[in-house]
């Protein structure tokens, strides 16, 4: 006998809101380049029944430079309508291997429904809406923009500790610092010349939502370099070196952010006397946010380090 049961929930959630725009979907089903093929053929009698596999790409541009950043990847049916069915899986650095789930009908044209999501869309719901962009010789090309919302659930209170380390530098300018505990970094910017001119990020706190800081310290800083961190990447170490610098002295010349994926820098310029530093961090833990001390520098700068519980 079937059971059929609703039970209350203690977790409350709140919707981040997502929208995608300028983004470019090539239907290329013609040519040696074809993103498609067909793998079953139509009933005779009644034209239903043709099913085709597709891995569409989706470029952020249509010129020579346009970069993939992400692939619909399904098939679609015939059935009155081609209804469509595939997961957009996407391959740019922040959302790397999430996927958005679509169902509709009609590639060129109308819209498409979102009805799920995984990685950082997970749950998600939303509309795609399309628009014929380029007719080709090989197929079209046809402009999306993608809104809807995920759910974000607010966590019980977490198990692991976070804990400050430093920080490292001298002790000019004021002190810049967060006002709640962080749990997951998710982007760094770094503002850099001949020194370390100024710093912000981007986290997640221990309530599940995210936070940005703004810039912290001086207003130069010839170069920025922004990190954006992957779903499954973490930082293990912050490393750089302390030196002088148009007669200020101990302030932080260059930046290096170590992850267990790659090291990012190191940014800045090393001349003038400078001393190394390094934070790492154990094997059971990772740095989820930073605080610092500067004003037209960046004096200096220690983290928060979460420690997993084993």
């Amino acid at each position: 006998m079937a059971n059929f049961q609703i039970t209350s929930s203690r977790a409350t959630v709140d919707n981040n809101e997502y929208t995608f725009s300028n983004l470019y979907l090539f239907h290329t089903p013609l040519g040696s380049n074809r993103n498609q093929f067909g793998v079953t053929s139509s009933d005779a009698a009644t034209g239903l029944g043709e099913i085709v596999v597709n891995n569409w790409p989706i470029y952020d541009g249509v010129g020579a430079g346009a970069t993939v950043v992400a692939r619909a990847q399904g098939l679609h049916i015939h059935a009155g309508n081609w209804n469509n069915v595939f997961s957009i899986v996407f391959e740019n650095q922040r959302f790397r291997g999430s996927t958005l789930e679509v169902m509709g009908i009609s590639v060129e044209h109308g819209e498409h429904a979102i009805v799920g999501g995984t990685g950082q869309f997970e749950m998600a719901r939303g509309v795609i809406y399309k628009k014929f962009h380029e007719q080709r010789s090989d197929g079209n090309i046809i402009q999306l923009t993608i809104r809807g919302f995920f759910p974000v659930l607010k966590r019980s209170p977490p198990t692991s500790r976070v804990i400050k380390i430093g920080p490292c530098g001298g002790n000019g300018g004021v002190v810049w610092d967060i006002s709640d505990k962080p749990s997951r970094l998710e982007s760094i910017t770094i503002r850099y010349g001949g020194v370390i001119d100024g710093i912000e990020f981007s986290y997640v706190n221990q309530s599940g939502q995210r936070q940005t800081t703004g810039r912290w310290c001086g207003p130069g800083g010839m170069y920025t370099r922004t990190i954006e961190l992957a779903p499954s990447e973490f930082v293990n170490e912050v490393s750089g070196t302390i030196g002088s610098y148009n007669q200020f002295n101990n302030i932080i010349r260059t930046l290096a952010i170590v992850t267990n994926v790659r090291t990012y820098g190191p940014f800045g310029n090393p001349r003038n006397g400078t001393a190394p530093f390094s934070i790492p961090v154990q094997s059971n833990s990772s740095i989820v946010g930073f605080f610092a001390r500067g004003k037209l520098y960046l004096d200096a700068i220690g983290v928060y380090v979460q420690e997993t519980q084993i």
